[in-house]
């Protein structure tokens, strides 16, 4: 399956960029990448009208992903991507195992790319002057659909976060001075802290909620009520989809459902990622 983006005059040129990274990555060691296998399944996307500051775009509809995929089972960290990147952009950059941030939508994908060439796998983005496009059929790396994000982070769940109606900042890295409602404060860190530092979901996906908040592929558009299969989003809405919440924010916005638009190229300390790949990809390309 393949996706279209169309073009922005501040994304290129990279097309050298990521030809010549392609070309010094393969001789490279790939640093290791801890994934978790999700297996396909279907979920109420959105979030239920009672839920405190729910955006009205955030209505419940069924969707059915029909693939499994492998989802980081961390947010990418500054040592990662300096490794492959040979730099690290963040505010809070001695920290290196911190997730990365201060990164755009676009150098998320540009890294995803770089990743894959390390790796010695097709990338799943084909980026030129004219659009970027995503190949789901593609064994490379890649930001999650804003489906297969949410997916991974109910975890099976139909609360108002992964671990139930509260969070608390012994379970994530929020502003809990403000949090969810009849629930308990607690910290504000401030600042981002080391991947893994608490509790994972029910899949074994840690800082899925808090911490940064991570890219999608989608344009952030209202969801409609029907019925989705594998959605990969709208064309183009000028913003991108951001999920997860962060260390800035406050408890009912880290819900499972929430969502923030960002700018492709804002780069804000709040903002990172965690990679994807396609499971028949990786069976079917043998690199698993």
């Amino acid at each position: 399956m393949i996706q279209n983006h169309k073009p922005r005059k501040y994304l290129f040129p990279v097309v050298w960029m990521l030809l010549m990274l392609c070309a010094v990555q393969v001789w490279a060691e790939m640093p290791h990448y801890d994934m978790v296998r999700i297996r396909a399944g279907s979920f109420l996307m959105g979030s239920p009208e009672d839920v405190i500051l729910r955006r009205a775009d955030e209505q419940l509809h069924k969707v059915t992903l029909t693939r499994d995929f492998f989802i980081g089972r961390y947010e990418v960290t500054q040592d990662f991507y300096e490794t492959i990147m040979g730099s690290n952009p963040s505010y809070n950059n001695v920290c290196g195992d911190c997730p990365v941030e201060r990164i755009s939508w676009r150098d998320a994908v540009i890294f995803c790319n770089a990743v894959s060439c390390r790796a010695g796998l097709a990338p799943a983005y084909r980026i030129s002057e004219n659009s970027i496009t995503m190949d789901l059929d593609a064994p490379g790396y890649r930001l999650p659909t804003e489906a297969e994000w949410e997916y991974a982070c109910r975890a099976g769940t139909n609360t108002i976060f992964p671990n139930g109606n509260c969070l608390s900042s012994s379970q994530a890295n929020f502003n809990a001075y403000l949090p969810q409602p009849g629930c308990e404060s607690g910290l504000y860190r401030a600042q981002s802290i080391p991947v893994g530092s608490f509790s994972p979901n029910g899949w074994g996906l840690y800082d899925i909620v808090g911490n940064i908040n991570e890219y999608c592929w989608d344009w952030y558009a209202p969801y409609s009520a029907e019925a989705q299969i594998d959605p990969v989003g709208v064309p183009d809405s000028g913003n991108h989809v951001l999920r997860g919440g962060a260390f800035s924010i406050f408890g009912p916005r880290c819900h499972s459902g929430s969502r923030h638009p960002m700018e492709p190229q804002m780069a804000l300390d709040f903002m990172g990622l965690r990679m994807v790949r396609t499971v028949v990809a990786v069976e079917r390309d043998g690199h698993e």
